[in-house]
């Protein structure tokens, strides 16, 4: 199978954004966790299709094929109720804005590389997969770069277990917030509920 043909395939047969093929790119993203440890995901910015960024890397482009193929999926995106706006911009490159709602102890999923889980403790998870050395060098190579930020805001009734953010709340004011400038950078907290 012709590498234009695989891509066209991949493409049509995978919702892109939920599969991980999607690889956040210039974007702001915020979580606003409620008092009832339900919670809002926000995101706005461009996400880049990997397979599609590794064909034009090898052969300079799509073909129309891929490229009314990417376009496809970017209305398929479109009908999920978490998505706002799926707007494909050519080149592999998608603008979205995403708004997911979850109460308390339920998942989210975006893009495949990042969640939100609660355990039966109670204790939620805020995290981005940490990505394999080999994935790491493959993106790379086709030349993803991310620039993000991602800030978490939490109520007053939230213990925080364990945080890597690049800044945290001074006073009790503010966020817990990421500055995201690698393709490998994971971002991970771990609070819950007090009682």
């Amino acid at each position: 199978m012709k590498k234009s043909a695989l891509l066209s395939t991949a493409v049509l047969t995978t919702a892109a954004f939920l599969s991980g093929c999607l690889v956040p790119e210039r974007f702001t993203a915020k979580l606003d966790v409620h008092p009832d440890a339900g919670y809002t995901f926000k995101y706005s910015g461009t996400a880049v299709h990997a397979l599609a960024a590794a064909q034009i890397k090898k052969a300079g482009s799509l073909t129309e094929k891929d490229e009314n193929g990417l376009k496809a999926e970017a209305e398929k995106m479109s009908k999920n109720a978490d998505v706002k706006k799926a707007a494909y911009k050519g080149k592999g490159r998608y603008e979205l804005e995403l708004e997911a709602s979850r109460e308390a102890g339920q998942s989210l999923r975006m893009f495949g590389i990042f969640s939100v889980s609660t355990d039966k403790e109670g204790i939620m998870t805020i995290s981005s997969e940490k990505m394999s050395e080999k994935n790491k060098r493959e993106l790379e190579q086709i030349g993803l770069t991310v620039n993000g930020t991602f800030a978490v805001n939490l109520p007053k009734n939230i213990e925080v277990i364990s945080q890597n953010a690049t800044s945290t709340p001074t006073l009790g004011f503010g966020s817990y917030s990421w500055n995201i400038g690698r393709i490998d950078q994971q971002s991970m907290m771990k609070f819950k509920i007090k009682q």
